[in-house]
């Protein structure tokens, strides 16, 4: 038994410490062990280790063991060096290649790695070249100095005759000022000129002279000219329908009214209705009743509980309303909401006669009194005026695919508001055709 152990003793004793492991594998891969980092032995190679000698594993040779080389699992294929075979030996031109890539381009000292160019120690030498360079060669206009030029005023890095030249004209160019514009001066001067002023001297050169503003107005009238051809057939009709207004001012009448707020059910306290001239055929304020003005509302049109305590009624002013509507087409702004409140008002009215005829509003869903959906009828309801003068305006909404609507500035007063849809309709009107210089020239 004693001499059984000492033989097994002996024969451990003789096993090369470099072909044995350094640790227990962690798993098999295809009955191949499988190391953790520096467990392997030592002997194993990997393929870059045995290109490094220019050798490779043999036809069908299988690696001897795997290591992991990170701590998240690269496994690395480790080859038996005794069972390699050798490289290829390499071609005068490989040699050279690879000697020029390990060579310095400009000191020339061979490196054992690859160095692509330049060594770090030339390259440092040589970006520091550049930079002395640069700062000694003018910005403007190219010259190479022996020292640095200063950083003047003007310019960064340029030389004193190209920065006297930029003061230079700086100077002169402030002091046409006051008797040239930019849009002048910026046909005569270089923009380094303008990119030497300070904000204070660009405002104060931000102005045109009467020559440069009529130009620009001419390009402006071309370019508005262009657009207006091209939206035409949506331009056309809305001042058509406005000249159509103008040319019959008795047949046409303007309303507007002023209310308590923007629900369904918000009462009028001011209505006013002129005809297309102008004429005033019906301006007064109307008590709502016992609903009071709220402050969000009077902060608008400025109408208090006291201005309509004493004034008629709904009720009252209806058929005066009635006689300065009867036989005129009516124009409003905003018609929708208007027609609104008016036919709530008239729903009020004929609920106050104890009446129960009701129909269903087609957009509030309110009941109504059919007598007031038959007053509504009667009417002779234009077209919306505010749609109208937002497609003249011309302000496109991409996302709602619609001209967007534009205030009325009309002070929010009943006839001022009437007043205010009147000059829209003679702005539309009087708008010149985009096409009259062109039929001109056409006719000639």
């Amino acid at each position: 038994m004693n001499e059984v152990l000492t033989a097994s003793a002996g024969q451990e004793d003789d096993v090369d410490p470099e072909r044995a492991a350094r640790g227990k594998p962690l798993k098999f891969v295809k009955g191949v062990p499988a190391y953790a980092s520096g467990r392997a032995p030592a002997f194993l190679r990997t393929k870059a280790q045995l290109g490094a000698v220019r050798r490779k594993p043999a036809a069908g040779q299988r690696p001897a063991a795997y290591v992991y080389a990170h701590w998240y699992g690269t496994r690395i294929a480790l080859w038996d060096p005794e069972q390699s075979v050798k490289m290829r030996p390499l071609s005068a031109l490989q040699r050279r290649q690879m000697q020029a890539r390990r060579t310095c381009t400009d000191c020339g000292e061979a490196f054992e790695v690859p160095v692509w160019g330049m060594c770090g120690v030339c390259r440092d030498r040589e970006d520091r070249r550049r930079e002395d360079l640069r700062r000694r060669t003018c910005q403007d206009c190219g010259t190479v100095f022996r020292t640095p030029a200063p950083a003047r005023s003007c310019g960064e890095g340029m030389c004193l005759a190209c920065d006297e030249r930029l003061e230079r004209g700086r100077r002169v160019a402030l002091s046409l000022l006051d008797r040239s514009c930019r849009r002048c001066l910026v046909q005569l001067f270089p923009r380094a000129v303008w990119a030497a002023m300070n904000e204070r001297e660009r405002a104060v050169a931000a102005w045109h002279c009467t020559p440069c503003d009529q130009e620009a107005e001419q390009e402006r009238v071309a370019a508005r000219r262009r657009a207006d051809r091209a939206r035409w057939n949506d331009l056309g009709p809305a001042i058509a329908w406005a000249q159509r207004i103008l040319a019959d001012p008795d047949g046409y009448a303007v309303l507007d009214t002023e209310t308590t707020g923007l629900t369904a059910t918000s009462r009028i306290v001011e209505i006013a209705v002129t005809t297309a001239s102008g004429e005033v055929l019906l301006d007064t304020l109307i008590n709502p009743g016992d609903e009071p003005i709220p402050a969000e509302a009077t902060a608008i049109h400025n109408i208090t509980d006291a201005m309509v305590e004493d004034a008629p009624t709904f009720t009252e002013v209806l058929p005066r309303l009635t006689e300065a509507l009867a036989g005129r087409r009516v124009v409003i702004y905003n018609r929708e909401y208007d027609t609104g409140r008016l036919g709530w008002e008239l729903h009020l009215h004929h609920l106050a006669q104890r009446t129960v005829d009701f129909t269903k509003h087609p957009r509030y869903g309110t009941r109504r009194h059919t007598a007031a959906q038959a007053w509504l009828d009667a009417q002779a309801w234009e077209e919306c005026a505010m749609e109208q003068y937002a497609t003249f305006f011309g302000d496109w909404h991409p996302y709602w695919g619609s001209y967007t609507w534009q205030k009325l500035r009309g002070g929010h007063r009943a006839l001022g508001d009437a007043r205010a849809v009147i000059s829209r309709l003679e702005e539309m009107a009087a708008y010149p055709s985009p096409f009259k210089n062109t039929e001109k020239a056409a006719a000639a």
